[in-house]
């Protein structure tokens, strides 16, 4: 089991974004299931999208509105590892259930780095602490924000008592340089509730991890196979990370997720919403 960081899988929702966040509900269970058992702490469904905004959609595109059916298809199989979903603050929300009448555990609030707005971002994260949930906030394109910028969000999340700020490569542009910044930073202001959401355009994902983990940094975003990303921009694989922690699971049962997921992405081809650039 995977003890040495704390991992969220976004396999669900990264790989919504080529099946419009459709997906059967027997390999929702079985992938719950496999990531469970390998000690994975979180598994990422989707989003809280508002269906009047963003119309026609699975059901993991709208964790609140279709909260009935979501519950349906893990209730049986929910144990230890928690599930999340992602609110973005600068995009049409819906209105957010209280944590007693969900089964989301933890919501990641998607706040662009260059639309950040202190005062909004304290507001949603009090009202979500207040309805029970465990609170993230991920700056996305922090790739081009200065040090300064990412110590701003550091010392942001400290002082809003959230469980983790997560920096997220969405261009693929960070580098080592970038990563030891941002960790020395972090370890002068003594916050070590941080991580990184790395894309691998490039390649580089696995180096990144290396580097960073070597360093000190703790939490980390994968995904099955690397699939992913609204500009199919692939991800930092969970294969990797089982390997690297030598995590012990039944090689049958993991390649049966990944034909499935394969399988997931040709029938529900047609919803596609990824750009390919």
């Amino acid at each position: 089991m995977i003890s040495d960081i704390k991992l969220f899988d976004c396999t669900i929702r990264e790989s919504g974004y080529q099946t419009g966040w459709y997906f059967d509900s027997e390999f929702i269970r079985e992938w719950y299931q496999l990531l469970n058992g390998a000690g994975v702490d979180y598994m990422e469904l989707g989003f809280f999208h508002d269906q009047d905004a963003d119309p026609n959609r699975g059901i993991y595109r709208y964790c609140s509105q279709k909260n009935d059916e979501i519950v349906k298809v893990l209730s049986h199989v929910k144990t230890r590892m928690k599930l999340s979903s992602m609110l973005d603050i600068q995009r049409p929300m819906s209105e957010i259930l209280t944590k007693s009448e969900s089964p989301i555990d933890m919501i990641r609030l998607i706040n662009r780095s260059h639309e950040n707005n202190d005062y909004a971002v304290k507001r949603k994260v009090e009202e979500l602490q207040n309805k029970g949930y465990e609170v993230s906030i991920n700056f996305t394109s922090s790739g081009k924000n200065t040090r300064e910028t990412n110590r701003h969000f550091l010392k942001l999340g400290e002082d809003l008592e959230v469980d983790a700020v997560y920096f997220a490569d969405t261009e693929s542009i960070f580098t080592e340089e970038y990563v030891l910044n941002l960790i020395e930073d972090a370890s002068e202001l003594g916050i070590e509730n941080y991580g990184l959401h790395l894309h691998d355009k490039k390649g580089r994902a696995e180096t990144l991890f290396e580097l960073s983990y070597a360093r000190g940094c703790t939490r980390f975003d994968g995904t099955l196979m690397g699939f992913g990303g609204k500009w199919h921009d692939w991800n930092l694989t969970i294969e990797y990370l089982f390997k690297k922690f030598k995590v012990d699971i039944d090689p049958v049962e993991f390649n049966n997720c990944r034909r499935d997921l394969v399988q997931q992405l040709i029938k529900y081809k047609e919803f596609d919403t990824a750009i390919i650039e």
